[in-house]
């Protein structure tokens, strides 16, 4: 006769084989390849600057010169934070959704308690309120639609169109040509 525990650990035996081939079905291979002695090689994984929602520290990457292939008419309306490098035309729409980029041909904004960080923003349009733009270069034009927002250009604009009121578009180079301020409160020009 076979003792109780015996069988318990013949019975088991088939259950873990199953559960080691439905992990390594769900696991690189790479975990179990040091169990025979020699370890593999480890492969490092890449991941693309596209935009996409992340809720750990966002990793960066070098701006290129050029738009990405995939980042030509981006739109991005998912609540989140976002990296974006270069792009040809992005759209940030609805709320709470917070984008750092590289060089944007152009941005439009549309919504409200939007951020958007950029180095270079060549057209911006924003419709909503309490939204906030802030650029370290140029930018061609502004059409600012709505309430209480703050656009922070650390260069010089070309043109400025507010229409609403209590906005803050502050300018450290100010602004070269046309200023179109329909509204009240508006802030529009070199910093304070």
């Amino acid at each position: 006769m076979v003792p109780r525990r015996r069988r318990t650990l013949v019975a088991a035996f088939p259950l873990v084989i199953v559960m080691v081939a439905a992990l390594s079905a769900c696991s690189p291979l790479s975990l179990f390849a040091s169990w025979g002695g020699t370890p593999a090689p480890t492969q490092t994984a890449t991941r693309t600057a596209e935009a996409e929602p992340t809720e750990a520290p966002m990793a960066t990457s070098t701006p290129s010169g050029t738009p990405t292939p995939g980042c030509v008419d981006r739109v991005i309306s998912t609540a989140g934070t976002y990296r974006v490098d270069d792009c040809e035309n992005l759209t940030v729409t609805g709320s709470d959704i917070t984008v750092t980029a590289a060089k944007l041909g152009t941005l439009t904004v549309i919504g409200d308690s939007l951020k958007v960080y950029a180095r270079t923003i060549g057209a911006l349009e924003v419709q909503g309120d309490l939204n906030t733009i802030q650029t370290s270069d140029d930018i061609h034009t502004l059409t600012l639609t709505g309430n209480r927002n703050m656009i922070t250009c650390h260069a010089g604009m070309t043109s400025a169109v507010v229409n609403g009121n209590d906005n803050m578009v502050l300018v450290d180079g100010g602004v070269s040509g046309d200023v179109q301020n329909n509204g009240q409160r508006n802030a529009i020009g070199g910093q304070p």
